[in-house]
């Protein structure tokens, strides 16, 4: 039972005016996620567990944790190695974007779950305070053909996705979320 819910994964990124990012099983290639910028030439820290953002694993998130999960897939008791502060939260701007146009969006998965995906945008005036769940729900993005939801389909491991930003949303620094529920156990996510 245990290990039906560490496969349980809620992937959560986290990008820096769209730039840095964070998840588990996979990992954000465009824009390049601040927990794998160091794999497209960014100098960042390198984090070889890049692609295992699962909120601490199922046992920590539920039971430990009561369901709850920091905003880039740490632990919600920590360590938050990934939100502002934290070792991989160095403020690297990765890619720019104009509001209100189409952003090209990568996820590469090391195992498919299946599940879904969705995507997130909240504005920060100070790159070195975490932004909340509370701000990054008030805009979930659109993904072109999909809503706001993209079904992950069996076999896919490479996915590129097309997410619409907002018209009247402007940032210099802004976090960008990726959330992916794994479909192999829908139980206890918030």
């Amino acid at each position: 039972m245990f290990f039906r819910f560490l496969n349980f994964l809620l992937f959560k990124v986290c990008l820096l005016s769209l730039v840095n990012i964070c998840f588990s099983h996979g990992r954000l290639e465009v824009p390049a996620a601040r927990n794998a910028a160091w794999r497209f030439g960014f100098n960042t820290p390198i984090n070889y567990n890049d692609n295992e953002l699962n909120c601490g694993g199922a046992g920590m998130q539920h039971a430990t944790n009561d369901g709850k999960c920091g905003v880039c897939g740490d632990s919600y008791s920590g360590p938050r190695l990934h939100e502002a502060g934290g070792k991989y939260a160095t403020g690297t701007i990765v890619k720019s974007y104009v509001k209100g146009t189409i952003m090209n969006v990568r996820v590469r998965l090391s195992a498919n779950h299946q599940g879904n995906m969705e995507f997130r945008l909240c504005p920060t005036a100070n790159k070195f305070i975490e932004v909340t769940k509370e701000c990054l729900d008030e805009n979930l993005l659109e993904i072109v053909g999909h809503g706001t939801s993209y079904p992950v389909r069996t076999g896919e491991d490479e996915i590129n996705l097309s997410v619409k930003l907002p018209f009247d949303l402007i940032c210099s620094h802004c976090v960008f979320q990726w959330k992916y529920r794994a479909g192999n156990s829908w139980v206890g996510f918030y």
